[in-house]
């Protein structure tokens, strides 16, 4: 079987792995993975999915910025 998609292997297959520090959101029409940053009270982008190619250009929704709400 092969699976075509954005994610890692370990979110798939790992089901030991806790997803409650992991939040799911649009920006910007596209959907970014963000976990909480408790140094910045803010919320550092881990993975970004986009149809648009455009967005993978955009500094803020790149990995590892912070994005605050």
């Amino acid at each position: 079987m092969i699976i075509y998609t954005p994610l890692l292997e370990q979110e798939i297959f790992d089901e030991e792995q806790q997803h409650d520090n992991f939040y799911w959101l649009n920006v910007d029409h596209a959907t970014v993975k963000m976990r909480r940053d408790e140094e910045s009270n803010g919320y550092e982008i881990v993975h970004m999915t986009s149809t648009n190619p455009a967005d993978y250009l955009k500094k803020h929704l790149q990995p590892g910025s912070i994005y605050y709400l």
